[in-house]
């Protein structure tokens, strides 16, 4: 475990058991050296650090949640960036990416846009549109995600420690990810994915009523992520959710299933539609486009050289 030596120094002097360590350092280089205070604090309340085992750091995640939360949710308030709370895992705790509010404006064009796809009485979540750059969990270099955190701390925090995938900003049900190459000018969405389980029954039972003011989450950051990425005037391209395996699966007992397909294409196709656009098949330049720059993982990229773009990617354009 290449901890910093002055930090593996002290974990060994303290007698901090191997696999306690092991733990430690997972958490660490995904968020940190908060996670090691945290740690500090655990240890000084316990007669034998020596003592503690992995199972002891289990709690870190959500403290360093609620201490991250606290400390920035006034400033993104504000219209302050920040730090992320997740590190690029390349960096190996050693330094954050940034979260970057958008703005109110930005947040009430994504908003009429999810008003025009859920209609008059669906509720659209009160919060603190961020932009998170290198701010995925274990994301590579060129990331970007969309989060509408709670406007409300105490909202916030709750969703933030809730049961779910919780891979962007903390405080937000849910988010649109993508990547951007800005030297080339090419944007491409690969991700509508919730940070948080939807409640039912026991699971996430205290999130029940915050969530269902942020149930549409993902017609929300969709739209705030197709919007950012035309700002910034890019060639802008979408993974279709046929491609979503070939893009994301690492876990073979548990595929994405026919119906993760259908819903991330209908709420593109909703997205899209009400923001006046259209999807259509990448031509040959645009496969190139692709293909020349940084946005597709390796998975991906070894896809699209073996097969094409036609069927997993689709390109953005204004309607004829």
């Amino acid at each position: 475990m290449p901890f910093p030596e002055h930090i593996a120094n002290i974990l060994e002097a303290y007698g901090v058991q191997s696999a306690t360590k092991a733990a430690l350092y997972d958490l660490y280089i995904a968020m940190g050296s908060e996670v090691l205070e945290v740690f500090g604090d655990i240890a000084e309340a316990v007669p034998d650090v020596s003592a503690l085992g992995p199972e002891e750091t289990q709690t870190i995640r959500e403290r360093v949640v609620e201490r991250y939360l606290r400390r920035n949710h006034p400033q993104w308030l504000t219209g302050t960036p920040t730090a992320s709370l997740w590190c690029p895992r390349a960096l190996e705790g050693r330094a954050t990416g940034a979260a970057v509010p958008l703005g109110a404006d930005a947040l009430e064009r994504a908003n009429q846009t999810a008003r025009a796809v859920v209609g008059p009485s669906q509720p659209l979540a009160d919060g603190v549109l961020v932009l998170g750059r290198n701010a995925h969990f274990g994301g590579r270099d060129g990331s970007v995600s969309f989060d509408v955190v709670a406007a409300a701390i105490d909202d916030a925090i709750a969703i933030g420690k809730a049961a779910g995938q919780q891979h962007t900003l903390p405080g937000s049900a849910g988010e649109t990810s993508g990547s951007y190459d800005g030297e080339r000018r090419v944007g491409l969405i690969w991700e509508v994915q919730p940070n948080v389980f939807k409640p039912s029954g026991d699971r996430n039972r205290a999130i029940a009523k915050i969530y269902r003011k942020h149930r549409n989450w993902h017609v929300v950051t969709l739209a705030a992520a197709i919007d950012w990425f035309r700002i910034q005037h890019c060639t802008v391209f979408v993974l279709r959710g046929e491609a979503l395996a070939t893009t994301h699966e690492v876990n073979p007992q548990k595929p994405v299933s026919e119906t993760i397909v259908a819903h991330h294409n209908r709420t593109v196709g909703d997205v899209v539609a009400a923001m006046g656009l259209a999807l259509g098949e990448p031509a040959d330049l645009d496969e190139m486009q692709l293909l020349d720059s940084a946005v597709m993982n390796h998975a991906l990229r070894q896809h699209v050289l073996r097969n094409g773009a036609d069927g997993a990617i689709w390109r953005l354009s204004s309607r004829a």
